[in-house]
């Protein structure tokens, strides 16, 4: 605990002086802005586009609904782990820790940004396996904000991508035998 803590509080959350990097604040706050649906659900109808997917609607519609089925499947597991394991936020825990904002309303093990955005990375990976580092890096790049925005530790992310990689194996082991092509 006293490591994850001394990460959160080794990123500045203030505007930086001339010189020093604005990109976690940024990110943190653009991934907040945004949330795990519109930028994923944006990628998830550039992918359909860019691999024609849109000339044939069956395919497009398995693919719009495999990334949904993962997302709800993970938010249900995240949410049920959540309420499980009861964990207090950073700046519950350690008052000299500022958040960028507020705290979600519940509580911070795992993190719900984490699990969602891998659950949409693994689905899209699976779905569009060229691009799957760029998915992956993004995923990431959610989660990561969050420890960057003071509202949740390091174990809250691993967590979170671990467990949604793990609800995503589940479907796509179900959609690779659905007798889909």
């Amino acid at each position: 605990m006293a490591t994850e803590l001394a990460e959160l509080k080794s990123v500045p959350r203030v505007i930086p002086s001339a010189g020093t990097s604005f990109v976690p604040i940024r990110l943190g706050y653009f991934w907040q802005g945004v949330g795990t649906i519109k930028p994923w659900n944006d990628l998830t109808s550039l992918k359909i586009s860019e691999y024609r997917l849109d000339q044939n609607p069956p395919r497009a519609a398995r693919a719009y609904a495999l990334v949904h089925i993962a997302y709800y499947d993970a938010l249900i597991a995240c949410f049920d782990a959540k309420y499980a394991y009861w964990a207090i936020r950073p700046n519950q825990l350690d008052p000299s820790i500022t958040p960028l904002f507020p705290n979600p309303n519940h509580p911070s093990y795992p993190s719900a940004h984490a699990s969602l955005s891998e659950a949409h990375a693994a689905m899209l990976s699976y779905l569009f396996p060229r691009d799957t580092e760029f998915f992956k890096s993004l995923a990431k790049e959610a989660a990561d904000s969050r420890v960057w925005s003071g509202i949740h530790y390091r174990s809250d992310l691993v967590a979170g991508l671990t467990q949604a990689d793990a609800v995503a194996g589940l479907i796509i082991e179900r959609a690779k035998n659905d007798g889909s092509q």
